[in-house]
């Protein structure tokens, strides 16, 4: 498991960000902030919050054009290699 993965996530919700407008756009940047703390944070996160900011960054695309959800899919990749290495459920 290795942080650089949360740290791509985030940077492909900053371009997801980019390529979105209004709120859609905002959800994006929050999520990218989420993931760039965890990433630079040694303790690490749990499969549940993985899960919820999966499901976010999931919702945000929905209501995205289609440029923004690749790279909001490309970041929920990133998130489930990460997830991979991560102890329990």
């Amino acid at each position: 498991m290795t942080a650089d993965l949360l740290a791509d996530a985030s940077d492909h919700l900053r371009r997801a960000a980019d390529a979105a407008e209004g709120d859609v756009a905002d959800r994006f940047d929050r999520e990218a902030d989420a993931l760039a703390t965890a990433a630079a944070d040694d303790s690490g996160v749990d499969h549940g919050w993985l899960a919820k900011h999966t499901h976010t960054i999931r919702d945000a695309a929905d209501d995205a054009g289609k440029e923004a959800q690749g790279h909001a899919e490309a970041a929920v990749e990133s998130i489930n290699e990460y997830r991979e290495g991560v102890s329990g459920v």
